[in-house]
């Protein structure tokens, strides 16, 4: 039996839930865990695996062309639908890091001329703790395109009877390919105001994989829980279990250790948990009908695109970013947005929340046509199967009748195109999801949705930001853009930080989030980005909030301030104000506006 654990957003307790359910199943049959989010996994820092094994993994690719060979013809450059080749008058450019070995380029070339070799795209570790067999990747730092590769390589390896799959947060491209295949789907979520909007996004996105998923409640006693339970009951969603809100649990769990060993009540929790999914009924089928657009209901016929000449300005931009979710990313970027009283963007297009701060007045929305697809066109199709043997994506498959067709795994690269005999393949725009360009009350938002499944986060990640550059008025060019970067450490989050003129790290004292900053350290100083640091919540674990200050430290990125723990921000959440607008006098306030004070001083504006 497989189960994937999973959630629209970081920080609801997504591993929390993983590693306890594990726990608790191999107290009676031998388990595998399969740690899936590969851009910051955290279930062995809770799991304590012994005798691991650690297996880099490549993928091949091309490294250069042979000058003997090479006329610069151009037709590989022209073929790249992933941009990792450059062809010039006098010299041929190639960028490994873009290169997804679709082969087009070598199918097109006519003279033999690319030199094939290997990158690296990340580790698989594999180990054992206590009748758990244990297996995670890491994802190398600036491989963004390899999350999906590297997470398809790491569900191969061996397998029990029972397996959990901790998925990445979120609804894109990674968590489809996470979730698809298993026999439940367990969505973590809370009853905040996030927790709730973007588990309609997961639920949206399984009803569309047609899999009826099961619902866990963590903290239940946050938010409105009653709101949250009506809703999945409109849905025919079943609640298996529901967790109280405790901070020590958050202690415990800061510290690396499994609360249901140290909690009382804990246990039967999730063992009761365990027992209602080992008995539940694999259901491949959703029942309810398919949710709307939970963002922006049935509004998008009300605006229309306005022509906005691009700015000639080039303004400063400060990155807020996390390496997880529920660190307080999207909370701080709301203050800084109401603090620079310009413009702001969402770049966690995945998953964002951001507009339920601000409640943004769309003056724009368009369609965004992230890429291509394939489609076989059957009546000319002579089922050759060439299309499905040079697929290295795996999205040709072969139906009962024997045709072929290109499923959703599709990535564009085109190279089926050129191995047809017959010209059976045509191709048509992908629309991957919207973006919007609205009014809010302290300036201007640029902000999108990816369309569940979809993997072109990254474009539509650079087309936020490129909307929101583009609207700066001259007369504001002194006022920064904030971002609201996305989690993690892939594709969207190399986009949110390509060329920004500042980072904010945001991090929170406990070992998963102190080992997810030294991720996404790792990562900003690969591009070469200027940073600084805020630990929030740094009082629940003094030892590693100093831990945190020593890695800025040996990492030469200051720490910009400390925010002790505080209830202000989910209560200022669930009204859809900032916390400078919730409780503009409390002592938090006051060291945000300081911490803010040093982010300006850092751009010299």
């Amino acid at each position: 039996m497989k189960i994937a654990i999973t959630s629209g957003k970081g920080g609801v307790g997504k591993t929390f839930v993983a590693t306890c359910l594990a726990d608790s199943l191999a107290k009676k049959q031998k388990v595998s865990f399969i740690d899936c989010d590969v851009e910051a996994p955290n279930a062995h820092l809770f799991l304590k695996p012994t005798d691991v094994e650690k297996k880099p993994q490549f993928n091949n690719c091309v490294e250069g062309f042979d000058p003997d060979k090479c006329d610069l013809c151009g037709k590989c450059s022209h073929a790249c639908y992933f941009n990792a080749i450059v062809v010039g008058k006098k010299t041929a450019m190639v960028f490994p890091e873009l290169c997804r070995w679709c082969q087009a380029c070598q199918l097109v070339c006519p003279k033999d001329a690319l030199i094939i070799g290997q990158r690296k795209i990340g580790d698989i570790y594999n180990s054992n703790c206590d009748g758990i067999d244990l297996h995670w990747g890491t994802l190398q730092a600036g491989a963004g395109g390899m999350t999906v590769k590297l997470i398809e390589m790491l569900k191969t390896t061996p397998k029990n009877e029972f397996v959990i799959l901790d998925s990445p947060p979120g609804t894109s491209c990674p968590v489809v390919n996470t979730i698809k295949d298993t026999d439940h789907v367990v969505l973590v979520t809370d009853p905040t105001r996030f927790g709730i909007h973007d588990l309609k996004l997961s639920v949206k996105m399984c009803q569309a994989m047609n899999i009826e998923p099961c619902i866990i409640i963590n903290r239940a006693e946050t938010g409105n829980l009653k709101a949250l339970q009506n809703w999945c009951i409109s849905q025919q969603l079943e609640i298996i279990g529901q967790i109280p809100d405790s901070k020590e649990i958050a202690q415990c769990y800061s510290t690396g250790q499994l609360p249901t060993n140290q909690i009382d009540g804990l246990q039967e929790i999730f063992d009761n948990i365990a027992a209602k999914l080992t008995q539940r009924p694999i259901a491949k089928s959703s029942k309810a009908t398919l949710l709307q657009e939970p963002m922006y209901l049935a509004r998008y016929k009300d605006y229309e695109k306005r022509e906005i000449a691009d700015s000639m300005v080039s303004p400063k931009e400060i990155t807020i970013i996390s390496g997880k979710g529920g660190s307080g990313k999207t909370s701080l970027a709301a203050c800084f947005g109401q603090l620079a009283k310009g413009t702001v963007g969402d770049c966690d297009v995945d998953a964002s929340d951001l507009h339920l701060l601000f409640k943004p007045d769309i003056l724009e929305c368009e369609k965004f046509i992230g890429g291509r697809k394939m489609v076989i066109n059957t009546e000319k199709c002579t089922i050759c199967s060439q299309c499905h043997n040079i697929c290295q994506f795996n999205a040709v498959k072969q139906n009962e009748n024997k045709t072929y067709q290109i499923v959703d795994n599709c990535e564009g690269c085109g190279a089926c195109l050129h191995v047809c005999p017959v010209d059976a393949i045509d191709q048509k725009d992908s629309i991957d999801g919207r973006w919007y360009f609205s009014n809010i009350r302290y300036g201007k938002m640029s902000h999108a949705t990816l369309n569940p499944g979809m993997e072109n986060s990254g474009k539509l990640v650079t087309l936020v930001r490129k909307n929101a550059a583009n609207r700066i008025n001259v007369h504001d060019i002194n006022r920064p853009v904030v971002l609201d970067g996305a989690p993690g450490t892939g594709c969207p989050v190399i986009a949110s930080i390509g060329a920004t003129s500042y980072a904010v790290l945001v991090t929170e004292p406990t070992v998963s989030g102190l080992h997810d900053l030294q991720r996404i350290i790792e990562l900003v100083q690969h591009f070469k980005i200027k940073a600084g640091i805020i630990i929030n919540k740094s009082d629940i674990n003094l030892d590693i909030s100093e831990k945190i200050v020593k890695c800025g430290k040996d990492n030469n990125i200051e720490v910009l301030g400390q925010l002790g723990y505080s209830p202000l921000f989910t209560a200022a959440q669930q009204q859809g104000q900032t916390l400078l607008e919730y409780a503009d006098n409390c002592p938090l306030a006051k060291e945000i506006r300081i911490i803010w004070q040093k982010i300006i001083s850092k751009l010299s504006l």
